[in-house]
């Protein structure tokens, strides 16, 4: 008699972040350069069309949030149907050439005659592209080979994509262009900025043409017109410095912990799960991948792709009906039962367990009632911290929880990380580092380096030692707390409970850290205020793809990361720069050229104007948020029947959790009732639709956005998260 764990149950366990089955591992074929290359192709070509999208189209955000959509659609493509393209061209090599030949022609008929070929144009890129690869193709095609990707290649493909989704619009693109250079355009006698900031902001992170920056923000109003590169070299090599000490920082922590979360602790990693039925399905002689062929998975989809088929034909025909997914009910106090129906959010957390689902959205609904007794008994906002709401109280307060979920996690994993550090120090340990991206001394020795070089620049600017010491261990707690919580719960948009640059300027006061500093910390709020989306989280999220992967496969990993990290933001960039200087970035979008940047600068002239001293009242939260965190926890350890996950109370404050949390209830409903009533096995086929729902959001956002770019139709969103 036989005596193991199941296959299909080792399968789900390798879902909830245990090792692979060696059947799986088996499949996973050697890297070759062709996912390099492809993947090079596919991360410019995202740091190019989701900012064209943004500033351009105007339609669905593609990389705002943790759900990135850009990397899911484009990634559906690649398996659905490039994929499935050149293993079928491949077969015959004529085939190929034919095919290549014919859309060559067409491509020829439709831009000529070749004087307006922009590379900041998706569709230009994307068609040559195209062409280009089913001519290296039938190339391979002739040697009994083709262009189709492997599990492997797969891989390293989809974690390039959401490298570059962290990075294109939200996570930095979007974002440090206008705010390095829009003080000076909007600068007034009203604002008092010229005499407040302009002698405190160094001009070696700041731009300023002479002209204050008018034909970035007003364009050039032709189509010839010449983006002069020259004057922004200065400001983003010294960005650039800092940056990518941040990035190398990032990655090196989230190798330090992959183990700890995906070994130890088990952490479902809901967010890779469709990517995950993906790569586990394809097969080389499979033309069509198992995904596609299912008809759960496009019971699922069809739900998101009715719904916004519905809403972009609005915008197509007048009169056309919307299904409505959002309603609100007044509770008093100024708060509201908000109940939206987000796909990928019901989705997503349609995938993690009951118990963190009921933390995330119980605690959503207490978060109502705190709200409610500040506003009755008369507390209301002192600070404009950011993103606060009721109260900035409750902001320090959802900190400390956050600083204390952080510090739980460390305590939890402090066998692991001494084991590591032995590791690095070149001592026995009882780990092995060959199934990393990169060895353990060099993510701790990379990990210092970076955070070094990050203290360094922020003093080279003028700020006390103390203060960037402080700034950046505060920045690494929040950006891997926050990671830890996505890995877990799976949720799909999410931002700081308080941000690094707020403690300081606000809760530590402008008067003690000096006006210096407030502007330099203020500048944070560039890679570390509205941070739905960040490299750390898809790393650590990307790093549940490579079970299986060998040694060298899983190394090259590392070097295709910055790979896409170089390429995405060289693309983004360069978008951003061209659109702005031709058609004006004040005529795109508002919330990066002219909202996001007034509230830095904003921040900045009033507490350097009026400063104030450390926000006492504040700090006393942070250690109730603290104190609260390490109660739960205990609750939840020592009695079982605890109903409430403390995963939620970091973030219950967010408004991004209020907006999601009749979705993720929703979720839990289905799932609790379906394993009470159906059982494992139901719960096994039901997941696939869920799945399907995810997918069928991200296809139905992305076609029209490829529909409205064929059409010139602006402003046609289809769906937020």
């Amino acid at each position: 008699m036989k005596i193991g764990l199941p296959n299909d149950f080792r399968r789900y366990l390798s879902m909830r972040g245990a090792s692979v089955t060696r059947e799986e591992t088996a499949s996973h074929q050697p890297l070759t350069l062709r996912a390099l290359a492809v993947g090079s192709f596919l991360s410019f070509f995202l740091g190019v069309g989701s900012n064209y999208a943004d500033t351009v189209i105007k339609g669905s955000y593609m990389t705002l949030d943790f759900s990135t959509p850009g990397a899911i659609f484009l990634f559906l493509v690649l398996v659905g149907l490039l994929n499935s393209i050149y293993k079928l061209t491949g077969r015959h090599w004529a085939l190929s050439g034919a095919v290549t030949g014919l859309l060559a022609i067409a491509w020829a008929v439709h831009f000529s005659p070749f004087d307006a070929l922009p590379l900041y144009s998706p569709g230009v890129l994307f068609s040559a592209f195209l062409i280009l690869s089913l001519a290296a193709n039938t190339v391979l095609a002739g040697m009994g080979r083709n262009l189709s990707l492997n599990r492997s290649e797969l891989i390293v493909v989809y974690i390039m994509l959401i490298v570059v989704a962290s990075l294109a619009t939200m996570g930095l693109c979007e974002t440090i262009l206008p705010a390095i250079s829009g003080v000076f355009y909007y600068a007034s006698p009203e604002n008092k900025w010229a005499e407040i900031l302009f002698p405190v902001l160094s001009d070696q992170i700041m731009l300023n043409d002479g002209a204050e920056n008018r034909t970035f923000y007003e364009g050039f109003g032709t189509k010839d017109f010449s983006v002069p590169w020259g004057i922004w070299l200065r400001p983003m090599a010294m960005w650039g410095v800092f940056l990518l000490a941040l990035y190398l920082t990032m990655v090196c922590i989230a190798v330090i912990l992959r183990r700890q979360w995906m070994d130890r602790e088990r952490l479902s990693y809901p967010l890779v799960q469709v990517p995950q039925a993906l790569i586990r399905g394809e097969e080389a002689d499979t033309v069509v991948n198992p995904f596609f062929k299912n008809k759960i998975v496009w019971a699922g989809a069809a739900l998101p792709i009715l719904v916004g088929l519905f809403t972009g034909l609005n915008k197509y025909l007048v009169g056309w009906p919307v299904i409505p997914t959002a309603w609100s009910f007044p509770m008093g106090y100024g708060q509201s039962i908000n109940m939206t129906i987000s796909f990928a959010v019901l989705g997503f957390s349609y995938l993690i367990g009951p118990d963190i689902a009921l933390g995330i959205w119980g605690f959503a609904l207490l978060s109502k009632v705190e709200k409610m007794f500040f506003v009755a008994n008369g507390v209301t906002k002192q600070q404009d911290v950011w993103a606060v709401s009721t109260s900035e109280l409750l902001n320090y307060q959802g900190l400390g929880a956050l600083i204390a979920f952080v510090g739980i996690g460390m305590w939890v994993g402090r066998e692991h990380l001494t084991q590591v550090l032995k590791k690095a120090l070149g001592r026995d340990s009882d780990l092995s580092d060959d199934d990393e991206i990169m060895t353990y001394r060099s993510a701790v020795f990379g990990c210092l380096l970076g955070t070094l070089v990050m203290i360094g620049w922020f003093m080279y600017l003028g700020t006390p030692l103390w203060a960037s010491a402080l700034f950046i261990f505060l920045s690494m707690v929040i950006f891997t707390g926050l990671s830890r919580v996505v890995a877990e719960s799976g949720i799909a948009a999410i931002i700081s409970p308080m941000i690094a640059p707020d403690f300081m300027v606000y809760g530590l006061g402008s008067k003690l850290i000096g006006a210096t500093a407030t502007a330099n910390f203020s500048m944070g709020y560039i890679f570390g205020a509205d941070i739905r989306v960040f490299l750390m989280g898809v790393v650590a999220n990307g790093l549940k793809l490579i079970e299986g992967m060998n040694r060298h496969s899983r190394r090259i990993v590392f070097w295709a990361i910055l790979i896409a990290i170089l390429l995405g933001v060289t693309g983004s960039l360069f978008t951003v720069m061209s659109l702005g200087y031709r058609d004006g970035g004040i005529n795109s979008n508002a919330w990066f050229f002219k909202n996001m940047p007034a509230i830095i600068y904003k921040t900045a002239a009033v507490n350097i104007d009026e400063p104030e001293g450390v926000y006492w009242s504040g700090m006393s939260f942070v250690g109730v948020g603290a104190g609260a965190m390490l109660m739960l926890t205990w609750l939840r350890q020592r009695f079982l029947w605890w109903p409430l996950h403390p995963i939620g109370f970091p973030i219950m404050t967010s408004w991004l959790v209020d907006w999601m949390w009749f979705s993720i209830f929703f979720a839990w409903l289905i799932k609790v009732t379906i394993l009470k009533y159906g059982g494992a096995t139901l719960f096994a086929r039901s997941r696939y639709f869920f799945l399907g729902m995810i997918a069928g959001r991200m296809l139905i956002t992305g076609g029209f956005l490829v529909i409205d770019y064929l059409t010139g139709m602006v402003s046609n969103a289809i769906f937020w998260i």
